[in-house]
């Protein structure tokens, strides 16, 4: 087997000898001790030839008691110890020498000619640079890995500066006699073992610094080239009577318009901002779940579906997964944020930007659809968000498909690598755009991006931000999805004119499937649940001891029974939530000799609502049991699972709830139960009957706290279904009586000091009476109006007698009426 050049065997006792004094390596994976099989030959494969991967490899064999390299003193590499892939050649070392290794060839030979002779091939990168969770100097940026082979200059620098920031990651084994297996004695065995240990050495370095993007203006030309594009440049010339030339044109303005310019040295170079920037704003970036990013499959074309809840967060999910070791995604961003200097900068950090509507463009979809193809078949990580645009409510909004669709016809059309959706959750305790959301909410015109815009955000810059919070959801991969509305599919490529008719609900699933999986990775900051706590209280005001003991019983209950087992909840007591909400401005505190009293102020309340709509959905169905104990001492079980089966199919679309319909039943019991084993509520021996505590003792205003946390939504709910019935059956359209509620909500907001500029927020009513469509309790007559069956809306509001007591149903009647 080849071994080294007379000088690099001459520097290899000096070489091994500085790397063991200076390189500490990390190590991927962390099971990396039980991945070898006592007396079984390894072979390890190097991407490239270099003296010095090969000493850091032996160190880290010795260290980590791996089967041995065991270097030979004078730099010949021992028979089966190590194959590199590529090689320098020619004079000095100028050409790379990509040939098959005759190391491996000989290896194929001797297990071709023995099948008694095996060995194990174990992949192993180095990328240096590149150790998850450390900080880089600029100049140590620099010298990072990236996907040119580099030269010797290059490499000793990296050896001495990245030295203690290098990650050695260890593929999966590859069994010599299985992989020769239906070629054996034939010259191409040899050749698939070698193509196979290539793909996986690639993938490695695709999953960590991003794929080998060529040229933005090779990529463009690749996009132009293709028979779609082709074919939509003919219907351009043919609808519009212009020339090909203009047709193509046309295309390739679009086509750079869309397309990232991605720049590895950009990327690292931002990474050093970002951290101070991070460092500066916030207290802390808290990452929780991550592992479920490093379960999926070595391989796959991932894209991340994060909320959307602020501009940071398009620097922050690429900051994170940067920092952890990952491809920097390439981000679907609107067009709007091609701003002059900003958009150049967001290109080359990998953004590439869309319009909001495609508006019946053939041309720029076929462009758009090609260049997203593209970026999936070439293996870079896609993120984008499925809301479409920033939550101004803090609350999920209704998924559009547009990006999720392309996606899917994407890889039907090219099913090579397996697509994997990654939902993320942020949470943040104060947003730069939190002002802005308040206005916009209140009525005021959404305010257009631009570089003046982003002026005016840095004097904000200066303030306390408190902690943010980056939480990775379960996986969700296709193929699974796909084969439970497509069984015949065998994952043959579709024609790209393919429209099956399972394509649309598939997708539906998908998007619905993804926001249900980010609210199941939320995560409890004390912030959140002093939202929840005082924004349920009249003036927004407790006393100091009530509240710590409300927040630490929100937090007790979320733990004792969790929604999912990815949520994540404080750990800190009451008394130190308060000192924390008091330390960033949010609370005062005003003296009093029986007990300081904590209070919000108007505007924070508002603010503060945001906050509290992230995390509300955890506490929702606890809190919608609480409401049947207001007005009732005692509830029996019967009736109250008639109310969770009546309101839960609205709710659980509008929070994005993750239970069945028929899982409800147990959910009711369990959380009956946990709301027993906190004194909030007691049971008849049999469970057939549930009571309240008495109404002097401290349960029972905890549990009325906990319940007026969602009196809103169903006094929302009861507004609507009013005007139904004030109104009667085929009088309104959905356009006048969305406006009727809205109005409606807007003025019992005014009268009855509700902080919260959701309840009145039009998209909510109309989702709702949606959903009233859907499940047969409206229907559109001919003329387009809503007709319904007095008698069943009759009974549906008769239910809400047992959650909304007379005081408030008569406030809203009494709205309505007048």
């Amino acid at each position: 087997m080849t071994g080294f050049t007379p000088l690099e065997r001459l520097l290899l006792p000096l070489v091994r000898r500085f790397v063991a004094l200076w390189v500490r390596p990390s190590v991927l994976p962390d099971d990396l001790d039980t991945r070898f099989v006592a007396g079984r030959p390894v072979v390890y494969v190097l991407e490239k030839r270099s003296v010095v991967d090969a000493a850091v490899l032996e160190y880290v064999c010795r260290e980590r008691g791996l089967p041995p390299l065991a270097l030979a003193a004078d730099g010949r590499l021992p028979y089966r110890r190590v194959v590199f892939l590529e090689r320098r050649a020619g004079l000095f070392g100028a050409r790379i020498d990509r040939r098959m290794p005759a190391g491996l060839r000989e290896l194929s030979e001797a297990a071709a000619r023995d099948l008694a002779f095996d060995a194990d091939f174990v992949p192993v990168s180095l990328f240096w640079g590149r150790a998850p969770g450390r900080q880089r100097s600029w100049f140590r940026l620099l010298v990072a890995e990236g996907w040119d082979i580099g030269g010797r200059v290059r490499k000793v620098l990296s050896l001495l500066v990245n030295g203690r920031n290098l990650l050695v990651l260890f593929g999966d084994a590859l069994p010599l006699q299985p992989s020769l297996a239906e070629t054996r004695g034939l010259p191409r065995g040899p050749r698939r073992l070698w193509r196979q240990l290539r793909t996986q050495l690639r993938n490695q370095r695709v999953a960590t610094i991003g794929p080998d993007l060529s040229h933005r203006r090779t990529v463009v030309a690749q996009v132009l080239r293709t028979r779609t594009v082709r074919r939509a440049v003919r219907t351009e010339m043919q609808e519009k009577g212009v020339a090909r030339r203009a047709a193509l044109r046309t295309a390739r303005h679009y086509a750079f318009e869309i397309a990232a310019n991605y720049s590895h040295w950009f990327v690292t170079l931002m990474y050093g901002v970002l951290s101070r920037l991070w460092n500066r704003l916030y207290d802390g970036v808290e990452l929780a779940n991550f592992a479920s990013l490093e379960q999926v499959a070595e391989g796959s074309e991932v894209v991340y579906v994060p909320c959307h809840r602020s501009h940071m967060d398009y620097l922050l999910l690429s900051y994170v997964v940067y920092h952890k070791g990952y491809a920097v995604p390439h981000i679907a961003a609107g067009i709007n944020l091609n701003m002059p200097v900003v958009g150049s900068f967001l290109r080359r950090g990998g953004a590439f930007f869309l319009r909001r509507s495609f508006g019946g463009n053939q041309l720029y979809s076929a462009v758009f659809m090609k260049y997203l193809g593209t970026m999936l078949s070439r293996g870079h990580s896609i993120e984008y968000f499925v809301e479409g645009g920033r939550s101004r409510t803090g609350r999920l909004l209704k998924p559009k498909t547009g990006m999720l669709a392309m996606t899917v016809r994407s890889y039907l059309r090219d099913p090579n690598r397996p697509v994997v959706f990654v939902p993320v959750y942020f949470g943040y305790e104060r947003l730069v755009e939190g002002r802005t959301y308040i206005g916009e909410l209140s009525g005021r015109p959404k305010e257009k991006e631009s570089v003046l815009t982003l002026l005016k955000v840095i004097p904000a810059l200066r303030s306390r931000f408190g902690k943010v919070y980056v939480s990775f959801a379960e996986p969700l991969p296709l193929d699974p999805l796909i084969r439970a509305h497509a069984p015949g599919w065998n994952g043959e490529p579709l024609d790209s004119s393919a429209r099956p008719e399972w394509l649309g609900p598939l997708v539906s699933d998908l998007a619905h499937g993804i926001m249900k999986r980010i609210n199941a990775a939320a995560c409890v900051s004390p912030i959140n649940l002093i939202g929840l706590v005082l924004l349920a209280t009249p003036r927004q005001s407790m006393g100091e001891a009530d509240l710590a003991r409300q927040l630490e019983l929100y937090a007790s209950l979320l733990r004792q029974a969790p929604y999912s087992p990815r949520v994540w909840v404080t750990d800190v007591d009451g008394a130190t939530m308060i000192r924390y909400g008091l330390s960033l401005g949010l609370l005062g505190r005003r003296p009093h000799e029986l007990g300081d009293v904590v209070f919000m102020t108007e505007e924070h309340s508002v603010l503060t609502s945001y906050f509290r709509n992230n995390v509300l959905h955890l506490l929702l169905m606890p809190s919608l049991l609480s409401c049947a104990f207001l007005s009732n001492a005692e509830v029996r079980r019967e009736d109250l699972h008639r109310l969770a089966r009546r309101v839960y199919p609205y709710v659980a679309e509008e929070y994005f709830l993750h239970w069945t319909e028929q899982e409800l039943p147990a959910v009711v019991d369990e959380l009956l139960e946990d709301l027993s084993n906190h004194g909030l509520l007691a049971a008849s021996e049999d469970r057939s009957v549930w009571r309240r505590p008495d109404a002097e003792s401290p349960e029972a205003v905890q549990l009325s706290i906990l319940a007026q946390a969602t009196v809103p939504i169903l006094e929302r709910y009861y507004l609507a279904l009013a005007l139904l019935l004030k109104a009667g059956s085929g009088r309104l359209t959905p356009e006048a009586l969305e406006r009727q509620c809205e109005l409606m909500a807007q003025r019992m907001a005014m009268l009855y000091e509700i902080n919260s500029p959701e309840f009145f927020d039009r998209a909510l009513f109309r989702n709702f009476l949606e959903q009233l469509r859907l499940r047969g309790v409206l229907e559109l007559t001919e003329d387009g109006r809503f007709g319904f069956d007095p008698a069943l809306i009759e009974s549906i509001v008769a239910d809400a007698q047992t959650v909304l007591n007379e005081q408030v149903r008569n406030s809203i009647l009494q709205v309505v009426h007048r």
